[in-house]
């Protein structure tokens, strides 16, 4: 069982405001596209009720979603997203590196490799971060 805060649910609701306004769509004829009644959409966008992650699908699909809005709006609902690397769309390189990453004709020690090279860098990011959070605590000072 999935357990849902009330700001997770008003989140997903104001994402399929959204998605269902940008397309010209009333609350009752998206419920009636996806199998659903007027008021149960309505009570989603409100955030008074959580959505399946099947209600999710029958809602992308009803509303003609793209692949990565569907994700968008699963993980809206607080749900993994179909494609992983939907998450990541603003991101190409860290895409590209995740596909590599995954794909089995890549050498496994060139895939070790790669892991350890982004631990580096995970490492040294952090560094930096203390680094700023130090400075700017003794600007503050």
């Amino acid at each position: 069982m999935v357990v849902r805060t009330r700001e997770q649910a008003t989140a997903f609701g104001g994402v399929l405001k959204e998605f269902r306004e940008s397309r010209r769509v009333s609350q009752s004829k998206l419920a009636q596209r996806a199998g659903f009644d007027h008021s149960y959409v309505s009570r989603l966008e409100s955030g008074a009720r959580t959505p399946t992650r099947d209600a999710v699908d029958q809602l992308a699909k009803a509303l003609e979603l793209t692949g990565v809005q569907h994700d968008e709006l699963l993980v809206a609902a607080g749900f993994l997203p179909r494609e992983v690397s939907s998450l990541l769309a603003g991101e190409p390189e860290i895409t590209e590196v995740l596909n590599l990453l995954q794909n089995a004709d890549v050498p496994e020690e060139y895939r070790l490799s790669m892991r350890q090279v982004l631990r580096v860098l995970a490492d040294q990011a952090r560094l930096v971060l203390k680094g700023e959070k130090a400075s700017d605590s003794t600007v503050a000072a």
